[in-house]
């Protein structure tokens, strides 16, 4: 039996106990006390469940990244009723036909670009180091895309490719396109389409590029020791604030400025064999991009 909360201080027949939902505390409208603190919300549905132990009160959490959103119910494989009976042979039958047309019902063709889309998008997670914030950015514009209508006529990849590097560049994050479309199979040239297509049709403001961060990348990627690095952050602002930046290959850009602020005279350098096909490799162009923009730099720019 559960026993009635009452004020020690005031008459039972005049005063009222006023539960505190906010605060978890019950008092008294007439003196004020606390009579009892630190109530269980029982509203909320989410609890932390123990380690090795199944929440069974709870489903998994809802995600973009599931064609249903993790929201869309099932029949259960359990072959028992409600009273915990084992169900007969001929129920079970007509119970495994519902099933069956239970799962069809729910996955239409719209389900299933999603279903392929976004199982690519979880083995791209995993080859390139995202993480689920990316993903689920991803996953909507993945899901305005196709509702919008633009994934009609164009590969599923390739549309994953372009809103997975339009999540990159609205979080920061270093990847390039070409390093996207390398990682999912896809060419670079369509990808490329796709992606204006999207930021067009959809009016997205996409962040420009933060040079600073793929200076790092491909530092690391060269071998290159932090004091060249450091190097190279310093002279891509001198080139950044000269506008030698602007309608070029972010890149090219970058492999150039890491190339030009390596001292020819480290033997370090010497001996690790820094060449213009290392850094061209790490930054993903081509070592006549990287001639052309290196030597446009080195005219207008001073060394010292």
């Amino acid at each position: 039996m559960q026993s009635v909360i009452q004020c020690q201080m005031c008459d039972p027949s005049e005063s009222k106990m006023i539960t505190d939902v906010e605060s978890g505390e019950i008092i008294c409208n007439q003196c004020g006390i606390v009579a009892v603190q630190d109530l269980e919300d029982t509203n909320k549905i989410w609890h932390k469940a123990e380690e090795n132990t199944s929440d069974t009160r709870n489903g998994n959490p809802s995600s973009l990244t599931l064609y249903d959103q993790g929201l869309a119910t099932k029949i259960s494989n359990t072959n028992r009723d409600a009273s915990g009976n084992v169900i007969n042979s001929m129920m079970m039958t007509r119970l495994n036909k519902m099933r069956y047309h239970d799962k069809r019902s729910q996955i239409n063709k719209s389900a299933r670009n999603l279903i392929r889309a976004f199982r690519q998008l979880d083995s791209l997670k995993d080859k390139l180091g995202l993480t689920n914030a990316v993903i689920e950015k991803t996953a909507y514009i993945y899901r305005k895309v196709q509702e919008a209508g633009l994934v009609r006529g164009r590969k599923v990849n390739t549309v994953l490719c372009a809103s997975l590097y339009v999540a990159c560049r609205e979080f920061g994050i270093p990847r390039t396109l070409r390093e996207i479309s390398s990682a999912n199979n896809e060419k670079y040239r369509e990808t490329a389409r796709v992606y204006r297509q999207i930021v067009l049709h959809l009016g997205k403001k996409v962040p420009q590029i933060d040079l600073f961060r793929y200076i790092e990348k491909v530092g690391k990627k060269a071998k290159l020791e932090e004091k060249n690095i450091r190097q190279a952050l310093r002279f891509l602002k001198k080139v950044q604030d000269a506008g030698l930046s602007a309608g070029k290959e972010p890149m090219g850009i970058v492999g150039a400025v890491i190339y030009l602020s390596l001292p020819k005279s480290d033997e370090n350098i010497r001996q690790r064999v820094v060449t213009q096909a290392i850094i061209a490799d790490a930054a993903g162009v081509s070592e006549v991009t990287l001639r052309n923009v290196y030597k446009e730099i080195e005219k207008k720019i001073s060394l010292g």
